[in-house]
């Protein structure tokens, strides 16, 4: 069957990123363990939206902060990532040619930031993202969300992740997933070219 969309993961597929620097940052301005085992606690509610951006800041700030105050801890949680060039050449190539879309496990600043300082992203119609969804994949939820949202057979839509259990439940939902790593980028052209995308 000819391939109709793309949906893309965002991190270590668009985009590559490193928590360390977080902690880095965290432990340079005298963090103690007791901060960094909060920041790690809090995180996942915050990407499943349960706790706001707000919220998240605020007891972050509980436990340590910088001098910068809020914006200094936006900083330190927002600067973790860099560009993934092979897969923004791939996304050049496909938009025009499919929708493409983005599903992705993120929070409300890091998503804030990417669409700020990467235009890349003004490249995809429309995104599911889990502080929104109210899930995290692999939930099969949140890939059920993304078909009905994008209005895509699932059959016909290339989704690709960068992680195993995430590409095994978009297999169960239907839709045709492909494993992705940065530092095999010319397997994902094969795959695509194999599934009779031309234009890569």
């Amino acid at each position: 069957m000819k391939v109709e969309a793309f949906i893309f993961d965002i991190g270590n597929v668009l985009v590559t990123f490193d928590q360390k620097r977080i902690q880095a940052a965290l432990v340079s301005g005298g963090a103690d363990e007791q901060t960094l085992e909060a920041v790690r606690k809090l995180a996942v509610p915050y990407e499943r939206g349960e706790i706001s951006g707000e919220r998240f800041l605020g007891c972050w700030r509980d436990f340590w902060s910088p001098e910068g105050g809020r914006e200094e801890l936006t900083r330190i949680w927002q600067e973790i990532f860099e560009p993934n060039p092979p897969m923004w050449d791939l996304v050049e190539k496909l938009h025009g040619a499919y929708p493409l879309y983005l599903l992705s496990n993120t929070n409300g600043l890091h998503h804030e930031y990417l669409e700020r300082e990467y235009a890349l992203f003004q490249k995809f119609a429309d995104g599911v993202f889990s502080y929104r969804a109210k899930m995290l994949k692999p939930e099969r939820g949140i890939f059920e969300l993304a078909i009905r949202q994008f209005g895509v057979r699932p059959e016909a839509t290339v989704y690709l992740d960068d992680l195993t259990a995430n590409v095994e439940a978009a297999e169960a939902a239907g839709l045709r997933a492909f494993l992705y790593r940065p530092d095999a980028h010319a397997e994902c052209l094969a795959v695509l070219r194999a599934q009779g995308v031309q234009c890569v």
